[in-house]
Parts: C-alpha cells; structure tokens; sequence
C-alpha cells in the first residue's frame, strides 16, 4: 500500500520519491525505484550548439526510502538543492522530463522568484523546457507565473531561442494571450515581444533572420513591432528579410503593414538593400508597396561620408600632440 502523496501529484511517497545529493559519484544520476534512466545530464551546453551537457555535476537520485519523510523536510530539501553548475531541482525536473516531479515542485512554487533561478549559463527551468521543445513543460512553467523576459548568457529570452531553434509550439504557447492573465502578470507578457538580445535583436528579427514564416505570422499577430530597428546598424525587420533574400518574409512584412521606407542609421532603405543583392523578385515587391527608387547621389553621398569618416579616424588614431 502507498502512503498519501503530500504533493498531490501523483509522484508515489511510501516507498517515497526524494531527491538526495551524491557528490562522492563523478556524474549525475537519475534513479527511480531501483531502475537506472537514461537522462544522466544536468546543464546544457554553450550558445551556439544546444546539446552538450556539463559533466561533473553534482548528482541527483530520485530512490525510494523505507521510511516517510514529512512534506516539510521533502520540500526544504528540494527547494534548497542546486549542482555545481547552478541548477536546482526544477531545472533537473524539465532536464530529465519528469513530469510528476515538476508538478510537484510547482504546487508549491507557483508565483515566486524560485521560477527564475538561473544556473550558470544564466538559464531559468523554462529555458530550457524551449531548448528540450518540450511545450508541455512551457506551458506548465508559464501558467506557474515563470518570467518571460530573463536572459540567459546570449541575452536571448525564452522567446528568442523557440525562434532561433524553430520551437513553434514552444512560441505559440509563449505568445497565447491568457499569459497576460497569469501569476506576477507584472513581468510583462507583451514586453517578450520587444527585449533585444546581445545582438541587438528582438525575437521578430531572429525570426526574419531565420526565415520562419509561421514564427514571423505568430510574432506579429502577437504585436510584435514591425518597424523596430535593431540595435547595431538600425536594421528593420524589413531589411533583414531583404538581407536574408527571402522574398516570402518581405511580403509578409509588406503585407502586414511594415515601412519600405525605413532607413538604417546610415541612411539606407530596404530597396537600396535590395538591388545590391541578387534576387530581383524582392526590389519589384518593395516597388509594388511603394518603395521609392533610391537617390543614387544622396546614397553614395551617404556611403562616401561613412567611409571618410572611418579613414579618418584610422589615419589620425595613435598621433594626438600633448
């Protein structure tokens, strides 16, 4: 017979499922009531490359105990754990997608920072539920009230990395409106839609950038801003779409109401953008919206003055008199 389950979530508790830490072992394990899994990780890897998972952490057993152990100790000592590698056991939780002991640790986090604990890569639990396109678990940690602008050691929120990764159900859970009605509403369910990463890019511009048109359709019909520049030369997200030479996301973009007359901080349209490149199709549709012809002369007037400027500062640096 089992006793009752102090969490209510169906995670067994006599014998008990408690999560104890291991540090003499030299990897992390994962064991369920004398059955080893195959999950033996606890940290994911660099930026660039999602998959590598950090060896040498502290390890993590979920074994069964001949003895109860009260809610409060089970719970103080859950909370209280964190690896080497700064993940605690709601990050271990969506790792080895536990689902009955991510439910557990919910019932009783709902609403407070604990969602938002970053390990060392700076990742929250919901990092990496969209890492792992585990929509499930996102949708779990969103309604739980889990922030939706932290940034982890890219600055990419969870947002910009379902759009970098191509995570459409993880997005489309990100973006679905009953979010704004959630738990600590004050992180801000519409701000997501406008925090730039370290690149200077919001998630509509990796979007573009990726030429994924149901996340580029599901941003803007979100709010995203159309129109907004990113940070480093003042791009659009028209004139990534020109850049990327998708004339798919250029028509969405147009189609959706986007400025073919933004310029970048130099002073340049998307048309000038566009016939510099090799698709053609994309300078008719900007025409077609009424992107006007560039002004040849004020353009290479731009040019010249940028490129002056930069001699300048190349010739004269390192030969300043006192």
């Amino acid at each position: 017979e089992t006793a009752s389950d102090p969490f209510g979530s169906g995670v067994p508790s006599g014998p008990n499922l408690s999560v104890t830490s291991d540090l003499s072992e030299g990897s992390p394990k994962l064991l369920q009531e004398g059955g080893s899994l195959e999950r033996l990780d606890s940290a994911f890897g660099d930026d660039e490359e999602v998959g590598a998972i950090a060896e040498g952490v502290g390890a993590v057993q979920i074994e069964a105990e001949p003895a109860a152990v009260a809610p409060e100790a089970w719970l103080h000592h859950v909370l209280g754990f964190v690896t080497e590698d700064g993940d605690t056991a709601l990050h271990l939780a969506v790792i080895h997608e536990h689902e009955a002991f991510l439910d557990s640790i919910l019932q009783y986090t709902e609403g407070t920072n604990y969602l938002d604990v970053q390990n060392d890569l700076g990742q929250t639990a919901l990092h990496i539920a969209v890492i792992l396109s585990a929509s499930d678990f996102v949708h779990k940690l969103v309604a739980a009230g889990a922030g939706l602008c932290l940034q982890e050691k890219g600055g990419h929120t969870a947002l910009h990395l379902a759009c970098r990764e191509g995570r459409r159900d993880c997005a489309r859970t990100l973006l679905d409106p009953l979010n704004a009605l959630r738990p600590r509403e004050g992180d801000g369910f519409r701000a997501q839609l406008d925090c730039t990463n370290y690149d200077g890019y919001t998630p509509l511009h990796v979007a573009v950038l990726r030429k994924d048109l149901e996340i580029v359709r599901l941003l803007l019909a979100a709010g995203a801003d159309l129109d907004k520049p990113e940070l480093i030369c003042g791009r659009s997200p028209l004139h990534l779409a020109v850049e990327s030479q998708s004339p798919e996301a250029v028509e969405c973009l147009l189609r959706a109401g986007a400025n073919p007359e933004a310029r970048m901080y130099v002073g340049y349209t998307p048309i000038y953008s566009a016939v510099h490149r090799p698709d053609q199709k994309i300078s008719q549709l900007l025409r077609e919206f009424g992107s006007e012809e560039p002004d040849w002369d004020a353009e290479e007037s731009l040019e010249s003055s940028s490129e002056e400027e930069y001699d300048d500062i190349i010739i004269n640096s390192g030969h300043f008199e006192n």
